[in-house]
């Protein structure tokens, strides 16, 4: 809680954890709505609001709460990364005593970004449709994709932002995208020619692929369901091949493999360019190359046997490129979209951290072999060109990644890929030559490429530390504090038994900072008394623990953590402390010390009025009033106690 907050009546903290436990009825709901009648409005309403729409008010609400709890929701504008968004207007909106007319007239005043984070998956269907009505009268259809477009993102893509949309506005969202552009007509007024329209052209389509990257980034649950929606095959290839190449760690496994595997079963037709190039080169007459390849040419899909006959025709000097299709293929895969299935650890973070993968390693390791196999097929086809141009990584890095994934490295194998290393090197240049930054780095990377592959062809810190604590007699809990989980771990185990240790190292959770290692209640599992032990440092907490509001504050959240926390347990803590930590939420009390207020309190108004009016403070000495004899004087209506002593 915040200090510079009234203490008189119930602390809020408490409103909001009753708001779940009591009937809407209970006095202490009566109070509840009252308070938020006459607070101000502001961050303590809002979430007084929230808790009495998500509690005791779930069932039937006044229209003036919901109407409240909608225009203080949609005062706050979405901000990416937000965490829990319009969570108060969104509980109003949804709430069964919502009438249309209020949730219709709020998405009209709604921002795209709102409407978004009100249309997500636990919305309800009458939210879900208003928000889809109110979509489809904001968003253009049959938009063409333009550069501008994906700077300034129109009303679809922005929904399409939030993540963990519900279904009907996630399809709604989907249906009003921009579409693939069409090459654009000719423009006497802006006096451009072909070539300059071609520029708009490709540019509106990396725009274009560039909203699909954002999009299967965003919605990493949906894959198969954005590639079953997509209309056309250019939306599915593009779809497919970013989940391939710029998502895969987020890609449900068993899809990855599919999509993998068709990948791979592409390369059949350029492995088939290749070989017919190669035969019409030298000299095969076109007849005999067709018996040749009849086999595999009638296994490939009919558009791909299509463009195959272009290769019988070479006006247009496509053989010459054919030569290479089946290199060209793997090389362009492992430089692309293959990449980081290849290489798992390139793919990082924004903050430069190794991506956590579904996929798990022996998935990754299947998919490198598989790819391994496909490219030796096309080693196997590799010969050096007679002018190259100047070489760079990408003619190294799929020979490089392909002799890692490989389990058997075949002499034949080693030979060939002798050969490509001694052919790919960085091209010779003069000293008075002018290099730029960009092909500096090249030749460095393939260089480096040359020597790895060199090296796989040539031959394919566990540590420890303890700090000494000295006697457990003489042992602070400061120094328990300052100790890491394995020092903690080592010396509670060399000095098992000790009673007196582990509660010193209980106490020492308050001011110690976050353990991963070792919990509280592994701790205190060592204790020979445990559940008497926690619950007599909670009565003598101000002589054993002292100090201010934080130290009480983290011993309460502790404690309340514990799975077997007993109603003795909970009223032995600091009253105050009590009633405001330790919920789901930050600022919410937990539900366990509702339960104990309610059944001390019942449904006495006299009861409730003396406990709203009792002594506990925040800081002070009253802050150490144990909520057991605050609750015993309210119920009793005797005097309040005095606080229990530091010493």
């Amino acid at each position: 809680m915040t200090t510079d907050e009234p203490q008189s009546g119930l602390p809020i903290e408490f409103l909001r954890a009753i708001a779940a436990e009591a009937g809407p009825d209970s006095p202490p709901i009566r109070m509840a709505v009252e308070k938020a009648r006459v607070l101000p409005e502001g961050t303590h309403r809002d979430d007084l609001l929230l808790a009495l729409l998500r509690g005791a008010l779930s069932g039937s609400a006044p229209e003036w709460i919901l109407k409240a709890a909608v225009d203080s929701g949609l005062r706050k504008e979405v901000q990416p990364y937000e965490g829990p968004r319009l969570s108060l207007a969104a509980a109003a909106l949804t709430h069964p005593s919502c009438p249309d007319s209020l949730r219709e007239e709020a998405l009209r005043r709604c921002s795209v970004s709102q409407l978004g984070a009100l249309g997500r998956e636990r919305c309800g269907e009458a939210l879900a449709a208003a928000v889809v009505a109110e979509l489809e009268e904001r968003g253009p259809r049959g938009q063409p994709m333009t550069p501008e477009l994906l700077e300034e993102p129109g009303v679809s893509q922005l929904i399409l932002r939030e993540p963990h949309l519900h279904d009907a506005v996630f399809f709604a969202a989907l249906g009003l995208l921009p579409e693939f552009p069409q090459f654009p007509a000719e423009d006497e007024s802006k006096g451009d020619d072909v070539l300059a329209r071609f520029d708009r052209f490709w540019a509106a389509g990396k725009a274009w692929e560039g909203m699909w990257e954002r999009i299967v980034t965003v919605h990493t649950g949906r894959h198969r369901q954005l590639i079953g929606w997509a209309p056309d095959n250019r939306s599915r290839t593009t779809i497919r091949e970013h989940l391939l190449g710029t998502v895969p760690w987020d890609v449900e496994p068993s899809l990855l493999d599919e999509m993998a595997t068709e990948d791979l079963a592409g390369f059949a037709a350029s492995d088939l360019i290749t070989r017919l190039c190669r035969m019409l080169r030298d000299g095969i007459s076109e007849n005999e190359a067709r018996s040749r390849i009849a086999v595999d040419l009638e296994a490939l899909e009919p558009k791909v046997r299509e463009s195959i006959e272009d290769y019988f025709n070479d006006s247009a000097s496509v053989r010459k490129i054919g030569l290479r299709a089946a290199v060209s293929w793997v090389a362009s895969r492992a430089d692309g979209s293959w990449r980081f299935i290849l290489a798992p650890l390139e793919g990082k973070s924004r903050y430069g951290e190794p991506r956590t993968w579904l996929a798990s390693e022996e998935l990754l390791a299947t998919l490198g072999q598989r790819f391994a196999a496909t490219a030796v097929k096309a080693l196997r086809l590799w010969e050096p060109e007679p002018d190259p141009l100047c070489p760079g990584p990408r003619d190294l890095r799929w020979l490089h990644a392909a002799l890692l994934h490989l389990p058997d490295m075949t002499e034949e194998v080693r030979e060939k890929a002798r050969a490509v290393v001694r052919h790919v090197r960085p091209r010779a240049r003069s000293r008075w030559e002018h290099i730029d930054y960009k092909t500096q780095q090249d030749d460095q990377r393939l260089a480096e490429l040359r020597t790895a592959i060199e090296r796989v062809l040539g031959d394919p810190a566990t540590f420890s530390r303890r700090s000494a604590l000295g006697d457990p007699n003489q042992v602070t809990v400061r120094d328990l504090a300052g100790a890491s989980d394995e020092v903690l771990y080592d010396y509670l185990t060399r000095h098992a038994g000790d009673d007196g240790l582990v509660e010193l190292v209980l106490l020492s959770f308050a001011t110690s900072s976050y353990r991963s290692k070792l919990s509280f209640s592994d701790v205190l599992a060592r204790h020979s008394a445990p559940e008497a032990a926690v619950t007599q440092i909670t009565t003598d907490l101000r002589k054993r623990l002292g100090g201010g509001p934080p130290l009480r504050e983290a011993w309460t959240r502790r404690v309340l953590t514990l799975p077997d926390c007993t109603p003795e347990l909970i009223r032995a803590l600091p009253a105050w402390t009590a009633l405001t930590v330790g919920g789901p939420r930050h600022g919410t009390a937990h539900k366990a010390v509702a339960s104990v207020v309610l059944a001390a309190l019942g449904d006495s108004d006299e009861a409730w009025s003396r406990f709203a009016t009792s002594p506990a403070s925040y800081s002070g000495p009253t802050a150490w009033l144990r909520l057991d004899d605050i609750l015993d004087a309210a119920a009793q209506g005797t005097g309040w106690p005095k606080p229990p002593n530091s010493k």
